[in-house]
């Protein structure tokens, strides 16, 4: 690889959390493996022959890399029975980089989408930015069809993916059907098979994945029931998607969006069914900096957990379940979230179930994953490179400035640091450490989204790991974070107290 390839590769990989330089020399037709069970070749669609539904492909993104979204929409166009497809819609939510910027380029995009993907697909370039969840109402508000079927736009649907999802909402349209996600390595970016699992949330609701249950195993490749819904790719139908999106017009946030969507189907008694016989491949950049395409972190972590909180107060109104989410998410328990009255009035009309009923019908083991208790920190108090026991780790709150300094009792709140269960380290309760574009740190308030605050601890090699780069000591006590090489000793930490009692890092 050239220097200048080198280059490029730095910039585009920070720039989007993935190898976005070889996203842009890999064709955007490509082979991919089908990686389907066997016996889902076996398996008829009955309805969806007999019906032939009319079906609207929805893809909505921002700041998404052209090379990337173009793979999205072929790999629609290549593997997608044209029969099935009413319409294609296209939403760019105000992206604000890159060649979105400029007229030019985004009427050169819209020329190619109907040239080579679909001739009357609609494509929206929205003025002001809406968010995930305000498009996806737009474009069910612009669909014209009886399906919709929300799509990522850095996915890569596999052979025979849609008519599996069609064909459970045909037979009931109350249901809610997802693929099962495969993964775009962000490395490579080759397709690679993942194995079925459930998703569910614990009591910092956030999504986490857990095994199938023994009957559910058993009757593979069949669709299984899963409590929550992973929304990367979903299809429902149009009319109970308007009529369950519009519910809390003020929860906002992708992620208590996908909760509450999950709580609605169910305790409406509908079913959300993930269908291992439809495959999509989707790339989940590990660093989840990625994430500062869709806008700024601290104000998109406001809108989280004000969305959070009329989540918690609406559908977990009950005063054990409320508390531990409050004790492990202070930050939804201080945000503001207005008047929920109406919304909790309308609540009450429509009769949900409760959730306690959730909890004994549906995610049946979900306090069994997650029992009611505070999840425990990894580790706590000075942190020491190995190499350097004399210093300690040092954060000033009012410079935000971090160094490394000779440990002293009385620079206790400065040395004190915590390594949570967030998967952030923090100092003192608000204040993380973060990595900064040069790759320096600094201490910013915690917003509990990953990304350049997401740390966990290599208890193996002793390095505390950012994403893919390891916290480095150099010259002079300059302190940063680079790739991470197992044998460098200057990346080798120690915490005084590390509690071998917690449940580890959280997969999201």
């Amino acid at each position: 690889m050239a220097v200048d390839d080198i280059v490029a590769y730095t910039r585009r990989w920070l720039e989007f959390g993935y190898n976005a330089w070889l996203a842009e020399r890999i064709p955007l037709r490509r082979e991919l493996p089908d990686v389907r069970d066997r016996r889902c070749l076996n398996i008829s669609y009955e309805h969806v022959m007999q019906g032939e539904p009319g079906v609207s492909l929805i893809v909505i993104f921002r700041n998404e890399q052209l090379a990337m979204l173009l793979r999205t929409l072929h790999s629609l166009r290549d593997r997608t029975d044209p029969e099935f497809v009413g319409e294609l819609l296209v939403i760019n939510d105000n992206s604000d980089m890159g060649i979105w910027t400029e007229e030019l380029s985004r009427h050169a995009f819209d020329a190619y989408v109907w040239q080579h993907i679909r001739s009357s697909a609609k494509i929206f370039h929205m003025e002001e930015q809406m968010g995930l969840v305000r498009a996806r109402r737009f474009a069910a508000s612009m669909s014209e069809f009886e399906i919709l079927v929300f799509l990522d736009a850095h996915v890569e649907v596999n052979e025979g993916w849609l008519e599996p999802l069609l064909e459970v909402i045909i037979t009931d349209p109350y249901s809610v059907a997802c693929p099962q996600l495969d993964l775009l390595d962000e490395q490579t970016l080759n397709y690679v098979r993942t194995v079925e699992r459930r998703s569910l949330f614990d009591w910092t609701l956030r999504r986490r994945e857990v095994p199938l249950l023994w009957h559910q195993l058993k009757e593979l490749p069949h669709p299984f029931a899963t409590p929550v819904l992973h929304t990367p790719v979903f299809a429902i139908d149009a009319e109970w998607f308007n009529y369950i999106a519009h519910f809390d017009m003020e929860l906002n946030s992708p992620a208590a969006f996908e909760l509450e969507l999950s709580f609605k189907i169910w305790r409406s008694n509908n079913r959300i069914l993930q269908v291992p016989c439809s495959r999509v491949g989707h790339l989940q950049p590990s660093d989840l900096n990625y994430m500062q395409r869709y806008g700024n972190l601290n104000q998109f972590a406001e809108q989280h957990f004000s969305s959070c909180k009329r989540l918690v107060e609406t559908w977990l109104n009950v005063p054990k379940y409320k508390s531990v989410v409050y004790q492990y998410q202070p930050q939804i328990q201080q945000a503001h979230i207005g008047n929920v009255s109406e919304v909790n009035g309308t609540f009450e009309k429509v009769h949900f179930e409760s959730f306690d009923w959730y909890l004994e019908h549906v995610a049946t083991d979900l306090l069994h994953h997650f029992p009611l208790q505070p999840l425990i920190d990894f580790a706590n108090g000075t942190l020491r490179p190995i190499q350097l026991p004399s210093h300690c780790l040092t954060g000033y709150l009012t410079t935000r400035l971090i160094t490394l300094e000779a440990c002293e009792p009385l620079l206790h709140a400065t040395q004190n640091w915590t390594l949570t269960y967030m998967n952030d380290l923090r100092l003192g309760d608000n204040y993380c450490v973060e990595v900064q574009p040069n790759q320096v740190l600094a201490l910013n308030p915690c917003h509990t989204l990953g990304g350049r605050q997401k740390w966990h601890f290599d208890i193996h090699d002793n390095c505390l790991v950012s994403n893919t780069h390891c916290l480095e000591f150099g010259a002079q006590m300059q302190l940063m974070v680079r790739t991470c090489n197992s044998i460098n000793s200057q990346q080798m930490w120690f915490f005084e107290h590390i509690n071998s009692l917690s449940q580890g890092p959280l997969q999201i």
